[in-house]
């Protein structure tokens, strides 16, 4: 009824669904029991995507606790023990998600950046517009000399790629990506994630 919400978090059914289980669903005794937690976000249209994506991302990535009996051999002989680090220089915008950070080799990393906002989804912010990253100096322990795009799934370089040709009247007008790339000059549009092999040198950290 008008005013009221129903979550149904576990089903009996008497026949399959057609929902890819394939069979009936039906727990013997009491069914399973299984503790979570609901976020309900009430807001308008034009402000619900600004809400639901940015809280989306804090809940999934949020900071994992891991404690362990004291006692052993220090992480780091050289030095006190650090109880704070930051690995980028300064915040990234909210609209931009850095989704892989990965080693590719002694002085090489795997970079992948995403928008996560679409073309109008958040007008009030901007957040759906275009964002241009500077990512020389981004981060604190090593500094970005050289970038390469690939594909997606980092299997082969961008440039070199051979892609269907698709005639659509959605969505931004694709990149022409040249190549060599300015790592203080990278621009992602709205929904779209590249991946980069980043060339690093590699800076003096204290401690």
């Amino acid at each position: 009824r008008d005013g009221s919400l129903e979550l149904m978090v576990h089903r009996r059914l008497l026949k399959d669904d057609g929902r890819g289980v394939s069979e009936p669903l039906m727990e013997n005794g009491l069914g399973s029991w299984v503790r979570g937690r609901h976020l309900v976000l009430l807001d308008t249209a034009q402000a619900a995507a600004a809400g639901h994506r940015l809280l989306a991302e804090q809940e999934v990535l949020a900071p994992q606790v891991v404690l362990a009996a004291g006692g052993g051999a220090p992480y780091n002989l050289g030095g006190a023990p650090r109880t704070q680090f930051f690995g980028l220089r300064s915040e990234l915008p909210p609209s931009v998600h850095l989704l892989t950070l990965a080693s590719w080799g002694p002085e090489m990393l795997l970079l992948r950046l995403e928008h996560q906002f679409a073309v109008g989804e958040d007008s009030g912010r901007n957040l759906s517009a275009p964002v241009t990253l500077n990512l020389r100096d981004l981060f604190s322990t090593f500094t970005i000399t050289r970038l390469q795009e690939t594909t997606l799934v980092a299997n082969q370089l961008r440039e070199a790629a051979s892609r269907l040709k698709w005639t659509t009247n959605t969505g931004p007008a694709p990149n022409q990506t040249p190549y060599q790339l300015d790592p203080a000059n990278i621009t992602l549009q709205p929904m779209e994630i590249r991946t980069f092999l980043a060339s690093v040198q590699w800076k003096e950290v204290d401690g």
